[in-house]
């Protein structure tokens, strides 16, 4: 049980990893909160000392309207920042015009609850080779005056996925950076976990381009373990945020990479007031910082609690008394 009162980062470093690193996602396993619960609990998570932590409630775009509703009654000296994950990209051919469809919705639902709720990201996943058609899908976004938000688009981890990486990256970047890169780290069942071969792949192409992506799912754990109720390894995000960096830093290929997400040792993560290192590896606060506002923006995650809880275990965050 974490207590009441607030975190205090051991360094600034840890500070900068932290920041706003959280998007609350309790509606998805392993959580699977009921709607009704997890804004409670989001609440409670935004009133607490620990909320420069925290960042938007990720809601699906079939539940916005019964989330607007269960957040009307509630007391807000500010909107609620929400993530919306909407659901076209099961098929290649419907993707452009469900995305209108529900795009539409989004459209309604901010201009209806705009003073309880702010919409700062949308979610989404390319079927196939449909991330060919970013310009459409920004044109989309744009001509409803979703222009200002962050976009983050999925590509369908496959048998090409990794080969498919480059033209991946290079086509969002067509659209200068409106759309940003998403993988997902984990799920229910062993497959929904990319390998650390696939994750490195991915995180060594985003680093040589430089261009941004957010990580969710399965990373509510700082240091990657072995769940033993799924029976599968379960990336870390300090992992993922170290090896992301210190990709970046040291122009690091995919094997190295592959070896920092593969570390489960804790002791090989320094945090220090310099910065941070992975055994001859560092970076200065200074490119952290960068990194973090450049690359890695956000990880998804279903608790607040656990990751928090973790890192004062390893004494990367302590309490005030």
């Amino acid at each position: 049980m974490l207590p009441e009162s607030a975190s205090v980062p051991a360094y600034s470093s840890v500070k900068t990893l932290l920041n706003g690193l959280f998007d609350y996602a309790g509606l998805f396993p392993p959580a699977s909160l009921p709607l009704e619960d997890a804004i409670k609990e989001y609440m409670a998570h935004r009133g607490h000392p620990d909320a420069w932590m925290l960042g938007p409630f990720v809601v699906p775009v079939g539940l916005l309207d019964n989330f607007a509703s269960l957040l009307a009654p509630c007391e807000l000296d500010s909107p609620i920042a929400v993530d919306i994950l909407l659901s076209a990209g099961r098929n290649e051919e419907r993707f452009l015009p469900d995305l209108s469809s529900e795009l539409a919705i989004c459209a309604r639902f901010r201009d209806t609850y705009e003073h309880i709720i702010a919409v700062e990201a949308f979610e989404f996943k390319f079927p196939s080779q449909a991330f060919h058609s970013v310009n459409e899908v920004v044109a989309q976004f744009s001509a409803l005056g979703f222009d200002q938000q962050a976009l983050y688009g999925e590509m369908i981890r496959d048998a090409s996925f990794s080969s498919n990486l480059p033209i991946y990256f290079m086509t969002l970047a067509q659209t200068s950076g409106q759309i940003m890169g998403k993988i997902r780290c984990g799920g229910m069942a062993e497959t929904d976990f990319p390998t650390t071969a696939e994750l490195a792949e991915y995180i060594y192409t985003a680093t040589k381009l430089a261009y941004p992506f957010k990580a969710t799912a399965g990373l509510h754990h700082p240091i990657r373990f072995y769940n033993a109720q799924q029976s599968v390894r379960m990336h870390g995000f300090i992992n993922v945020l170290f090896a992301s960096t210190l990709a970046r830093v040291h122009a690091l290929l995919p094997d190295e990479i592959e070896r920092i997400l593969e570390d489960e040792n804790p002791n090989s993560f320094v945090f220090s007031p310099a910065g941070i290192q992975w055994q001859q590896l560092k970076a200065t606060n200074t490119q952290f910082i960068e990194q973090r506002r450049l690359l890695t923006r956000s990880i998804g995650s279903c608790s607040f609690d656990e990751p928090r809880a973790d890192l004062t275990e390893l004494g990367w965050l302590t309490h005030e008394e």
